[in-house]
């Protein structure tokens, strides 16, 4: 069985920098050619950026990693699955680029990292594939 590859969220990227679990995590999947990213999280990680040189030299950096594009079919997906947690009076307390990240990462067949509860509840609906970086409630 082929280990699981996996589409970054925004927060694993950002809690490599302040926990060394999660970097060692990021940095051995990063290596083993295991980690994605999408357009979604390479905008989300930009506007932490201090400054345009970090900018600049994250750009570089996101860009020239395994890539999951942001389709129209995945925006689609997106707004169906918006729609299951409205049904559920759910919808308002998401972050709607989560719901763009997951649906990115389900048509592709990739594994959702994370640290954010968002996630547990799309794949409740979605059945997709997502996996803690870390244990949750442990960062």
């Amino acid at each position: 069985m082929a280990a699981a590859a996996y589409l970054v969220d925004t927060s694993v990227f950002v809690l490599r920098s302040r926990h060394q679990a999660v970097k060692e995590r990021f940095d051995r999947h990063l290596l083993e050619g295991r980690l994605a990213f999408c357009q979604m999280v390479l905008l989300e990680c930009l506007n932490n950026a201090p400054d345009p040189k970090a900018y600049a030299k994250l750009s570089r950096l996101l860009l020239n990693q395994r890539w999951a594009d942001v389709t129209g079919e995945a925006i689609d997906r997106a707004v169906e699955v918006h729609g299951e947690l409205a049904k559920r009076s759910q919808h308002r307390s998401f972050a709607l680029p989560d719901l763009i990240i997951a649906a990115t990462a389900e048509l592709a067949g990739l594994t959702v990292l994370h640290y954010d509860e968002d996630y547990e509840r799309i794949a409740k609906i979605t059945g997709q594939a997502v996996d803690w970086v870390a244990p949750k409630g442990t960062l």
